[in-house]
C-alpha cells in the first residue's frame, strides 16, 4: 500500500500501533502502561516476527511487559488477525471506489465499435431493421432456443430497459426443467456483458452492501428461492431505483460509528421461480412471464437437442459468437434519448383491476422501449426526442398482452388448466351444487393433463381466492367442496381511441388466447358469461385482430391498429392452451410469396 497509515488495536493492557510497509511487514509499537516499544516486525512470522518481538519486550522492559508469555502470544495473534481483516476491508473499499469511478455507462462507451468498422456495420444493420424485436427472436432461434417467441421479445425489452432508464421488472414462472434460466441465458447473451451481473442468491442485507455497480444494469438472480430474505431490498430497488442503508458498525479503531451504504439504479432484477406467485407486494411490481409447458413445446426442445447432437447445426461456434457480439455492439450503440408518445391521450384504459395503476405506466414504458430500440428508424421532434408510433403501441400490446392477461386474472397457466378442466369436464350439476378435488382429478385425466396433487390443491385454493370458485373451506378426509362462482361481468379494454373497434372472429383464435374461441367464449377475447351468468372476479386481457388472416401469434405480423387488451373472463370450452410464447396452430411454413411471413421459430435447422 503506497499511503502510510497506522492500524490501532487494543487487547487487555496492551495497545498496539502497526504501520505496514509491505504486506504484514512494518513497524509495530506496543504500549504497556506508559512504556512504548517500537520494532520492525513481520506479523506473519511466528518465530522471527512475533516471538522475537516478545523477547525484546521482556529483555528491555520486564517491569512494563509483565504479562504471561501465553497472554502476550495470544495478543499478537489477535493483532495479526485484526490486521488481516483491516487489509481486506481497505481492499474492498478501494475496489468499490474504482467501481464508482467506472460506471457501466463509461465501460459501454469504451467498447462501442468505431464508425466504419465491420463491427459497427454489423451492429447498425441490426438497428436499422424494420422489426428489431423480430430479428432478436429469430437470432435466438438460430442460436438454439426454440419456441417462446413473444417471451423472447418481452425478456429482451426488460433486459435493456434499465439502460434506456425505463426499467421494466420481469419475473419468470414455470415448473422445474421448463427452461426458465435457459431463456434468460439466451436473452442476456445478446446484452453487453458489462451490463449483466449474475448471482445465485442474496442474503437479507447483501444487496444493500453489494460492491457491484448496478446502475443501468441487469441483476440476474437465477433462482428466487436463493434470495427470499432479500425481498425487501429487491422490492425497494425495483420501485425507487436506489437503495440507501445506514447501519452502526465497529470501526478499525474499535469505536462504533454509523455507516451509510447506497446502491444506485435503475436496475432490472431478473428472477425465476417454480412458484405460481411472488410475494403480493412484489407481484404488482413485475411483468410475469409464463413459459410454455405444453407437450408440443417439449417435443420442439427435445428435437432441437437431438438435431444439434448429430452435428446438424446451422451455425458454427464462431458464427454464433459473431452473432452475439453484433447484438452486444448494437445495444452499446443505442443512445440515451427521451421518447414521447404523441397519441398517448388516445389510449383508453379500464378502471379495474386496481393493479392497473402500476400496469399502465409499465405499458407506457414498453411502448417507449419499442420505439427506443428502433431509434434508427423513428422520427424525432424539434427537441430531438424520439417519436413513438402507433405501430409501437401495437407491438407492445402484442408482446405483453398475454402477460397482462394472466396478471389481471391472477391465474397461472396451471390454474387455467385446472379451471378449464372444471368448466369442461365436471358435470354441470356438480359445478352448481358441489364437487370435490377427486372430480377435478378425473376431469384432468380426460384432458390428458397431469397436475401433481400439491399443485392441484394450490390451484384450487387460488381459484377460490380469486373468485373463480366458491368453497366451504372444509378440511380433513373428505376435503373442501367447490362450486363455480356466478356474478356480474366487469370488462374493459386497453386500446387506441379513434380506431375501429376490433371485432370477434370466431373462425380464428385470438393471437394470445389460451382458449379456442370456437364456442364464442375466449379467455383473452370477448368477455363472456359463465353458466349463463356473468363473472366479476376474473380480469383477463386480450389482443384482438380485425383481420384474421393478418393477425398471427408468435413472431408473425398483425394488421396495424388491430390490437387491444381486453379485460374480461376466461370461459374455457376446450383444453388447447397456448400461453405466451406458444405458436399459432396454423402452419408457420406457408409460402412467403403468398403474402404471409414464414415463421422460422420451429423450422428445421438448415
Amino acid at each position: 500500500m503506497s499511503d502510510r497509515y497506522t492500524i490501532e488495536y487494543e487487547v487487555g493492557d496492551l495497545l498496539f500501533e502497526f504501520t505496514p510497509a509491505t504486506g504484514f511487514k512494518g513497524d509495530l509499537t506496543a504500549v504497556a502502561g506508559e512504556q512504548p516499544l517500537t520494532l520492525k516486525i513481520d506479523l506473519n512470522s511466528r518465530g522471527d516476527g512475533r516471538s522475537k518481538f516478545m523477547k525484546e519486550a521482556y529483555d528491555l522492559y520486564p517491569e512494563a511487559f509483565a504479562l504471561e508469555e501465553l497472554d502476550f502470544r495470544r495478543a499478537l495473534n489477535d493483532l495479526a488477525t485484526h490486521v488481516d481483516e483491516e487489509f481486506k476491508i481497505r481492499a474492498a473499499r478501494a475496489e468499490l471506489e474504482e467501481d464508482d469511478e467506472a460506471e457501466p455507462d463509461d465501460v459501454v462507451a469504451e467498447l462501442v465499435p468505431e464508425h466504419g468498422t465491420d463491427r459497427h456495420e454489423a451492429a447498425m444493420e441490426i438497428l436499422q431493421n424494420k422489426d428489431v424485436l423480430e430479428e432478436a427472436a429469430e437470432t435466438m432461434r438460430r442460436l438454439g432456443h426454440v419456441g417462446e417467441w413473444e417471451n423472447k421479445k418481452l425478456a429482451l425489452l426488460c433486459a435493456i430497459s434499465a439502460r434506456a432508464q425505463l426499467p421494466v421488472q420481469p419475473s419468470t414462472h414455470a415448473q422445474s426443467s421448463a427452461g426458465k434460466n435457459y431463456l434468460w441465458d439466451n436473452v442476456l447473451a445478446l446484452v453487453p456483458p458489462e451490463l449483466v451481473h449474475k448471482r445465485t442468491g442474496f442474503s437479507a442485507k447483501a444487496l444493500f452492501r453489494t460492491q457491484m455497480s448496478l446502475k443501468h444494469s441487469v441483476l440476474y438472480i437465477q433462482e428466487l428461492a436463493g434470495s427470499e430474505g432479500a425481498d425487501f431490498s429487491i422490492r425497494t430497488l425495483q420501485s425507487d431505483n436506489v437503495l440507501k442503508w445506514e447501519a452502526t458498525e465497529k470501526q478499525p479503531d474499535g469505536t462504533m460509528a454509523n455507516v451509510e451504504y447506497e446502491v444506485e439504479g435503475p436496475t432490472v432484477i431478473v428472477q425465476t421461480t417454480t412458484r405460481n406467485h411472488l410475494h403480493p407486494e412484489n407481484e404488482t411490481r413485475v411483468v410475469p412471464i409464463y413459459l410454455d409447458e405444453s407437450s408440443e413445446q417439449t417435443d420442439k426442445i427435445v428435437g432441437s437437442h437431438l438435431r444439434r447432437a448429430t452435428g446438424k447445426k446451422t451455425l458454427s461456434s464462431a458464427e454464433e459468437e459473431a452473432l452475439r457480439e453484433a447484438w452486444q455492439d448494437a445495444i452499446r450503440l443505442l443512445e440515451p434519448a427521451e421518447v414521447i408518445i404523441p397519441f398517448a391521450e388516445r389510449i383508453k384504459v379500464p378502471s379495474q383491476p386496481l393493479r392497473m395503476r402500476r400496469d399502465v405506466p409499465r405499458l407506457i414504458s414498453l411502448i417507449r422501449l419499442v420505439a427506443w430500440l428502433h431509434q434508427e428508424t423513428r422520427g424525432r421532434d424539434d427537441q430531438d426526442r424520439i417519436l413513438a408510433t402507433e405501430h409501437d403501441f401495437e407491438k407492445a400490446i402484442e408482446i405483453v398482452g398475454d402477460s397482462f392477461a394472466r396478471a389481471w386474472k391472477s391465474l397461472t397457466p396451471t390454474e387455467e388448466k385446472v379451471y378449464e378442466a372444471i368448466t369442461t369436464h365436471v358435470a354441470e350439476n356438480l359445478r352448481k351444487h358441489g364437487f370435490k378435488r377427486s372430480h377435478v382429478e378425473t376431469a384432468l385425466e380426460k384432458t390428458g393433463e397431469t397436475v401433481p396433487t400439491t399443485t392441484l390443491k394450490d390451484a384450487l385454493r387460488t381459484l377460490a381466492g380469486s373468485g373463480f370458485l366458491e368453497t366451504d373451506g372444509k378440511r380433513g378426509a373428505t376435503g373442501a367442496t367447490y362450486t363455480v362462482a356466478k356474478s356480474a361481468n366487469a370488462a374493459g379494454t386497453i386500446k387506441l381511441a379513434g380506431t375501429e373497434a376490433p371485432k370477434n372472429n370466431s373462425s380464428a383464435p385470438s393471437v394470445h388466447s389460451s382458449i379456442r374461441p370456437k364456442s364464442g367464449e375466449s379467455g383473452i377475447g370477448t368477455a363472456s358469461s359463465m353458466d349463463g351468468s356473468d363473472f366479476v372476479h376474473s380480469r383477463p386481457s386480450s389482443v384482438h385482430d380485425d383481420d384474421s388472416s393478418a393477425g398471427m401469434a408468435n413472431g408473425r405480423k398483425r394488421t396495424e391498429g388491430s390490437s387491444s387488451i381486453k379485460v374480461g373472463v376466461p370461459m374455457p370450452k376446450s383444453t388447447d392452451f397456448g400461453g405466451n410464447g406458444r405458436m399459432d396452430e396454423r402452419s408457420g411454413e406457408e409460402n412467403k410469396n403468398g403474402g404471409e411471413r414464414v415463421d422460422y421459430e420451429y423450422s428445421e435447422d438448415e
